[in-house]
């Protein structure tokens, strides 16, 4: 097996994302991945002690990716509810499709022993934009501080999963969340908790 000319972490972690993807965690193997890579399997071992790490840094590398995204779109934004709803419009058009890859290694992510400690991170991650922009509208005084930042962004993300999924249920086809239907969580949820 020749080497391939690019062998180091990231390509290890581009390959196993691949085939993660493509097969599912149970039918990726680490020996499949070493071959792809041009590798042996102790060259993987030697970045991943085992095909659940290797799994789970994918999994956070795509939860870092998606956090970038939805931190840079609420950037230069002044006014706190069209921060949040920049940033959830990020959020939805990163995460589109049942058939996104987030969702379709999030899906295998039940098969780690660790699932609820994993979960536990990327849930942390990806919510980490709206959790800021929520303190930032805390801060200006236009919402409550009660409920605390972190529970407020796990509530609009389940209100928006929610309607997702009670559309996909009623059979649309296609992208289950548009643009208006952010404006009309956010605002639903905002008048819900702005201060009187």
């Amino acid at each position: 097996m020749s080497p391939h000319p690019r062998v180091g972490r990231e390509h290890i972690l581009d390959i196993a994302e691949k085939l993660f993807t493509e097969h599912g965690y149970k039918s990726a193997s680490i020996r499949a991945i070493a071959s792809e890579c041009g590798v042996t399997n102790a060259a993987i071992y030697y970045h991943f002690p085992d095909k659940e790490s290797l799994f789970a840094e994918v999994m956070q590398r795509h939860a870092d990716n998606l956090r970038e995204k939805m931190t840079i779109a609420g950037e230069n934004i002044d006014f706190p509810r069209e921060k949040l709803i920049a940033i959830l419009k990020a959020y939805i058009n990163t995460i589109a499709g049942q058939h996104a890859p987030i969702f379709m290694l999030r899906k295998d992510a039940k098969h780690l022993k660790k699932h609820g400690q994993h979960r536990a991170i990327w849930i942390q991650r990806v919510s980490q934009p709206l959790v800021k922009a929520l303190q930032f509208a805390q801060e200006k005084n236009e919402i409550k501080t009660q409920p605390k930042a972190e529970e407020a962004a796990s509530m609009l993300l389940g209100m928006l999963h929610g309607l997702a999924q009670q559309r996909r249920c009623a059979g649309i086809e296609g992208r289950a969340i548009l643009e208006d239907d952010i404006e009309m969580v956010v605002n639903l949820f905002w008048e819900g908790i702005e201060k009187q």
